[in-house]
């Protein structure tokens, strides 16, 4: 079977179509324990997704969700990120935007990111993305890395294939001016070294970027009924999904 055919089997299986309907109420909770989220764009016109990996509580992570919901948000966001965020950043741009830079922030993080329970949620998060989304990641930042943390990279690696290590670059807290090559100040939170600081909520926890009015249309996590979603920028990506998912059913 081809990678396109399993690609396609699992998105049946896993009712991929639908994953922008999947409600996920802990989410307001979660992020206090493990503050992550998309948050403007880079100089190139991707969209920047941070992770503060250093200042997650794990236990009360898997207090809040299971590993199951956890996968089936994570496909959410990916699925948002193709069908909204890169369509809207192309438009932006006049070019094609397919990836994003991400900032994994190890503030706070000690000898415990190195734990078995820390690499077993590490496979986790970047399962989906490794399988099934894994042209998304452009450039990666891991900043704010211990000395010993450097030397657990050989511990992490082995989740991660060879070209995707390629794009990944590790510092310590030297960081924030080669980061102002990629990022300008005012797209960048403050606790990264840029100037932005979103009200009321924060940076990580409200749409903030170019996609703000489509993604404050999205249905809720809260809400009792299902709400339609909005059409997306590009139709293209869906309709060629379509066809080929309806080929792999045909055979």
């Amino acid at each position: 079977m081809c990678i396109r055919d399993s690609y396609i089997i699992w998105r049946i299986k896993t009712d991929v179509d639908q994953a922008l309907l999947y409600k996920f109420p802990e989410l307001p909770e979660l992020k206090k324990v493990y503050p992550h989220g998309y948050h403007k764009i880079d100089k190139m016109g991707r969209p920047i997704y941070i992770e503060r990996i250093g200042m997650m509580n794990l236990q009360k992570v898997f207090t809040l969700t299971t590993e199951e919901r956890l996968m089936r948000y994570y496909v959410r966001e990916y699925e948002k990120q193709w069908l909204y965020l890169h369509p809207i950043c192309c438009q932006i741009a006049k070019k094609k935007i397919e990836t994003c830079f991400s900032i994994i922030d190890l503030t706070q993080g000690g000898l415990g990111l190195l734990s078995p329970s820390v690499m077993s949620f590490v496979k986790i998060a970047s399962k989906i993305c490794q399988d099934y989304y894994p042209e998304t990641l452009g450039t990666m930042y891991i900043v704010n890395c211990s000395w010993y943390l450097r030397t657990g990279w050989s511990i992490i690696k082995p989740f991660l294939d060879a070209k995707t290590t390629e794009k990944i670059h590790i510092y310590g807290d030297k960081y924030k001016k080669d980061l102002l090559e990629h990022i300008e100040a005012e797209m960048l939170p403050e606790f990264l070294g840029g100037t932005c600081h979103c009200e009321p909520n924060g940076c990580l926890n409200q749409p903030a970027g170019p996609w703000q009015d489509i993604l404050n249309k999205m249905p809720k996590d809260v809400d009792e009924k299902d709400v339609a979603l909005p059409e997306a920028p590009q139709k293209w990506k869906a309709q060629s999904l379509l066809k080929l998912t309806q080929q792999t059913i045909n055979q």
